[in-house]
């Protein structure tokens, strides 16, 4: 299995181009058939064929739904299907989440709740299939990292059981918040709303992915023909690439103190690290008469050595600073934010050589929360822990 998935979303995705790219990559139609058959829904027939659009070829998927069969849904009708089901239980939880997930978007966009949602294209049937096939398939793969492409937002109106909609839909908008959008490019609806819940039920990431091996390519195909562009999405399979730490070059800076109140080391530390210190050390030392004093060092960009020194000279004793250029290297960084029981807590996000991501807690903020007798450190870290997971 591959340790990383990224969904190229070139013409955008729906659920059957999730499931039939997932299926393209995974070949694995025959045990997804058999997992089918542990829903408890009929009335349809699942068929699978290579296609082609604009001249690429891929995969198909297509529920063929008997007449009469094409009921709408309320969330709480599919979840108790799901739970009926004899599917995996990973499977059928990834499902719900999927289902859950387009429930609150479509409650907010409606100002209901979840459970008086009524589904209408999304609680057919064929909607069902195409999620739950697609969920197992992701879960065939061993639910990998996932990152996902910019997402074209297509252009005019879809039809809906509302009327006509603009384009991204509203509740696909909502649900896809903080995802990277290119509004306006392609025509008509290019996410569907089972695409977009099937993202948020992979936890995508819509980050830049880090550099994979690629081990394998699937190409799922839509049901339309677009005029500029193929209709398909691609998912890539592969494994991170061990990347060597990022590198960069900065100044170490230091002095030797032994006549001055450790009080005034507090405002020399701030104003060093306003005026662009990357970093600030007090290093307990033996000075000369023997005399115990401090070591001050500090970690300075190139350019802003003078500035930094400056603010040495005026807030300390030191009369000199000696200096010499220091290699460094580095992991790439980002910072998220993870909703909590306790609210927003930022997380910084380290990504070591081998790929994997190394999230510790932001302090100030685990300290807001401890200083509010609302949890430890240790209550707070774990919940940290468990929802950066998902």
């Amino acid at each position: 299995m591959s340790s990383l998935l990224y969904f190229d979303c070139f013409s955008g995705i729906a659920g059957d181009m999730t499931a039939a790219a997932l299926l393209s990559l995974t070949g694995a139609e025959k045990e997804l058939r058999k997992a089918l058959k542990g829903l408890p829904l009929g009335g349809y027939r699942l068929a699978v064929e290579r296609g082609s659009s604009a001249g690429v070829a891929g995969t198909r998927v297509h529920v063929r739904v008997a007449s009469g069969k094409g009921r709408a849904r309320h969330l709480p009708d599919i979840l108790s299907l799901l739970r009926a089901s004899d599917l995996p239980p990973e499977t059928a939880s990834r499902a719900a989440r999927c289902f859950e997930r387009l429930g609150e978007s479509e409650a907010t966009v409606h100002g209901t709740t979840p459970d008086k949602v009524h589904f209408h294209e999304v609680g057919a049937v064929d909607a069902i299939v195409d999620v739950v096939s697609g969920c197992f398939l992701f879960e065939l793969l061993g639910a990998p990292r996932a990152f996902c492409s910019a997402l074209p937002g297509g252009s005019g109106e879809a039809r809906s059981a509302h009327g006509r909609i603009p384009v991204p839909g509203p509740a696909t908008l909502r649900l896809l918040t903080g995802a990277r959008w290119r509004l306006g490019e392609g025509e008509g609806e290019l996410v569907t709303p089972t695409g977009a819940a099937l993202l948020r039920a992979f936890d995508v990431s819509f980050d830049r992915p880090p550099e994979m091996t690629v081990r394998g390519v699937g190409t799922g195909l839509g049901h339309r023909e677009l005029p500029v562009r193929p209709n398909l999405l691609r998912v890539v399979a592969g494994d991170a690439v061990a990347v060597a730490p990022g590198r960069d070059r900065v100044l170490e800076v230091e002095a030797n103190i032994d006549d001055m109140s450790p009080q005034r080391f507090e405002l020399l530390i701030e104003r060093a690290l306003a005026a662009g210190a990357l970093d600030v050390a007090i290093l307990p030392a033996t000075m000369k008469k023997s005399r115990p004093g401090w070591v001050l060092r500090l970690l300075v960009p190139e350019e802003r050595l003078e500035i930094v020194s400056s603010a040495v000279f005026s807030l300390s004793t030191a009369i000199g600073l000696r200096y010499h250029a220091c290699d460094r290297l580095k992991l790439d960084r980002t910072v998220g934010v993870v909703a909590t029981r306790f609210g927003r807590i930022r997380v910084k996000e380290a990504t070591l050589p081998d790929g994997s991501v190394r999230p510790v807690p932001e302090y100030d903020d685990v300290k807001r929360i401890v200083r509010s007798g609302a949890a430890t450190f240790d209550e707070v870290a774990r919940e940290v822990a468990s929802k950066w997971r998902r």
